[in-house]
């Protein structure tokens, strides 16, 4: 299959590559991509500025999109969000004219908004935030341009995706630096609950779902487990030998946040997530620590 995909060279996309290695990859991004791959040309261009890409695209008549890129996170403001929100449905507008047949674009989990417990796709949102509502409309356009190009649309709502390569301000890096440095990590609500998912299940996720047949519509992409904060920060301190007291958690209270219902994807695609939390952990120190030791 010829796929297009955006955001290859970030988080997610380092971790999904390897795995699209038996399809042939266009790779559109502003950085100068090293195409390490022999399956894999690269485009320089800013989505944002169709006329350096528009044209390689057409020539390479992809059968198959994955968009994962949202440039200046996490810089959420309105400017930022319109960018994205127009340079996204450009990319997707070109891609309903030509013969691509399925377009998986990365959503949010925030666009549940402030639900709490469980949540599956059919839930309706409430309360979401600009960069939510900017994805929710993104979507709805991708939804419609879909039926007008007769191609099948998959949105993923990402939940909290951790590991290797994720932002040092994001949670588990900022515990691991605090603790590896004798501190107690700075956590604001350790008894909030959200659903930590590895990146390499994440990647695992969208193979399947642009490789299986006949899929297309919404799906969580989330571990299913609900985890509050305070105990991903005692995961990490438990990986690095507990000597540093962490953020202790109210052990009666389940705390407010939402998780992910997977019966869904896992119905249509036979994905399920891999590794644990604590595996998943274990197995992101043991790469920042190597990394550490040969640098």
């Amino acid at each position: 299959m010829r796929i297009v995909v955006t955001g290859g060279s970030g988080f997610i996309g380092k971790h999904l590559l390897p795995l699209l290695g038996h399809h042939q990859l266009l790779l559109i991004g502003r950085r100068d991509l090293l195409a390490r791959q022999p399956n894999v040309s690269c485009v320089r261009g800013d989505l944002a500025e169709a006329a350096p890409w528009r044209e390689a695209v057409r020539k390479f008549s992809p059968e198959a999109c994955i968009h994962l890129a949202w440039t200046g996170l996490p810089d959420y403001s309105l400017p930022r969000c319109m960018e994205n929100f127009n340079s996204s449905a450009q990319l997707i507008e070109l891609l309903s004219s030509t013969e691509c047949q399925k377009i998986f674009v990365a959503g949010t989990c925030w666009e549940y908004g402030d639900l709490q417990g469980q949540v599956g796709e059919a839930d309706s949102p409430r309360a979401m935030n600009l960069f939510a509502s900017f994805k929710t409309a993104l979507r709805l356009v991708g939804e419609n341009l879909a039926v007008s190009g007769a191609l099948s649309f998959i949105w993923g709502r990402l939940f909290f995706v951790y590991g290797p390569g994720q932002r040092e301000t994001s949670l588990i890096p900022s515990c691991y630096k605090a603790l590896k440095k004798g501190q107690v990590p700075e956590v604001k609500s350790p008894n909030a609950v959200n659903d930590f998912i590895h990146v390499s299940d994440v990647a695992r996720a969208i193979q399947a779902l642009i490789e299986s047949p006949g899929v297309s519509g919404v799906f969580n992409i989330g571990s299913g487990t609900p985890t509050k904060v305070g105990e991903v920060c005692q995961l990490v301190s438990t990986c690095l030998g507990g000597a540093t007291a962490v953020p202790e958690t109210a052990s009666a209270s389940r705390g407010r946040g939402m998780w992910a219902d997977v019966s869904l994807i896992s119905s249509r695609t036979g994905w399920k997530p891999r590794l644990t939390l604590r595996a998943g952990i274990e197995q992101t120190i043991s790469t920042w620590e190597e990394r550490a030791g040969g640098s």
